[in-house]
């Protein structure tokens, strides 16, 4: 068995934390809805400003993921990895957050922090795409 490069193993453990994180936000969201306020919970946003968040940059942030892989699936492209979707996503988000910064959200620390935590997700999902993307080619 060859030794897994430590870009990989941190690869594998970011993955699998956010995973995690997501099916927690699955499950509260689908069986607890009404209580549900997200990844923003325990911020200092209240309830008001989480709900605001959610229609001016989770939403717009999903939306765009859809329209790109519409474009992709229209123009017959696939994707090169199984990264790459997360990647978009991850992009998506990112751009709605600048967006939301110039328009209505407040630089806080809470936002901060979620802005960097999304720009360092962004950075290790690029490279797990581009190293899935040389074992399918190579």
């Amino acid at each position: 068995m060859y030794p897994i490069p430590l870009m990989n193993r941190l690869i594998k453990i970011c993955f699998f934390l956010i995973a995690i994180y997501l099916s927690a936000l699955a499950i509260s969201a689908l069986f607890f809805y009404e209580n549900f306020s997200g990844a923003l919970q325990f911020t200092e946003f209240s309830r008001d400003q989480i709900l605001e968040y959610k229609a001016r940059v989770a939403m717009p942030a999903f939306f765009l993921t859809l329209i790109y892989f519409i474009y992709r699936y229209l123009s017959g492209k696939n994707p090169t990895s199984a990264a790459w979707p997360i990647y978009v996503a991850s992009v998506s988000l990112l751009i709605t957050q600048i967006i939301g910064f110039i328009t209505f959200l407040p630089f806080t620390f809470d936002t901060g922090t979620i802005f960097l935590l999304t720009t360092c997700m962004l950075f290790v999902v690029r490279k797990a795409h581009n190293t899935r993307k040389k074992e399918y080619f190579f």
